[in-house]
């Protein structure tokens, strides 16, 4: 049995892992969740691993079938076409074990309207593109928290609440069983020089990277990738196989994100700043 990491990776024996394993529960002595296993056990108990705690396990009977994870996988599109057949390959892979997430567009949660009959204000952005992407990302279930970063520009920064509320119940509605410790952040919407502020759109889990060229309005209702992003690419970078630059700009992302996690005043963030994915910064 042996943990496998590049990086943050660790090499441990096998009495070491099982004794965290055991612990997990307790997370008073914790394994590293953001690792990939590859544990000397057969396919059905490694599954068994991954639902419990959103990590990727690999075994001598599951490596032919993962194999995309040991490469990036693009999938480039043209605006004028529709493809269901793409959006059903491009969710299947982001469907892999999970327990961390950090969402990254300046434009997501943007707009707000108000509606005419209630006069309640609407933020179109959580229906119509967060809620689809996570409902295609996040498992359904774990034995421990799920930890959901979100870092977006408000059209008013005193709207975090509203929307932090409205992101918690669309949590519960989607995935009822899943215990998600969620944190929203303000960001400025373009570029500044005095406000820590992002421009760039990325998905980060504990295991890929997402980019978007212009946005992640990824899913429609219909369920096909929509055709206003002409290139989405999913990277597994925490994995050897995969090239330098892909595991340093993962590494860079989260460095990012955990010094403006860290920096963002009470004012321009609710929820909480925990997220496992932040304690991999070498900072």
């Amino acid at each position: 049995m042996v943990l496998i990491k590049q990086g943050n990776y660790q090499r441990c024996d096998s009495k070491y892992i099982n004794k965290k394993i055991d612990g997990l529960n307790s997370l008073s002595s914790i394994v590293d969740l953001c690792a990939t296993y590859m544990l000397d056990k057969n396919p059905m108990m490694c599954e068994g691993i991954e639902k419990k705690y959103g990590v990727v396990v690999l075994c001598a009977g599951t490596l032919s079938k993962r194999r995309y994870l040991f490469a990036g996988d693009g999938v480039s599109l043209d605006k004028n076409i529709q493809y269901p057949q793409k959006y059903v390959s491009f969710q299947k892979k982001l469907q892999h074990p999970c327990n961390a997430l950090v969402v990254i567009d300046p434009y997501l949660l943007a707009a707000r309207k108000v509606d005419r009959e209630t006069g309640s204000t609407i933020f179109p952005g959580v229906p119509n593109n967060l809620e689809p992407l996570l409902d295609a990302v996040l498992p359904q279930t774990l034995d421990i928290n799920f930890h959901l970063s979100i870092v977006s520009f408000m059209d008013n920064p005193s709207d975090i609440k509203k929307v932090h509320e409205k992101i918690k119940k669309c949590l519960k509605r989607i995935r009822p069983s899943l215990n998600v410790k969620l944190g929203l952040f303000y960001t400025e919407k373009s570029y500044s020089y005095n406000v820590e502020s992002f421009h760039s759109r990325h998905i980060l889990s504990n295991s890929f990277i997402v980019d978007s060229e212009e946005g992640l309005d990824l899913f429609n209702d219909k369920g096909y990738l929509t055709k206003n992003n002409p290139t989405l690419t999913i990277v597994f970078p925490r994995l050897c196989g995969n090239s330098r630059q892909d595991i340093t700009k993962y590494d860079n992302w989260i460095r990012s994100v955990k010094k403006f996690v860290d920096d963002c005043p009470k004012s321009l963030f609710e929820g909480t700043k925990e997220n496992r994915l932040l304690e991999l910064s070498s900072e």
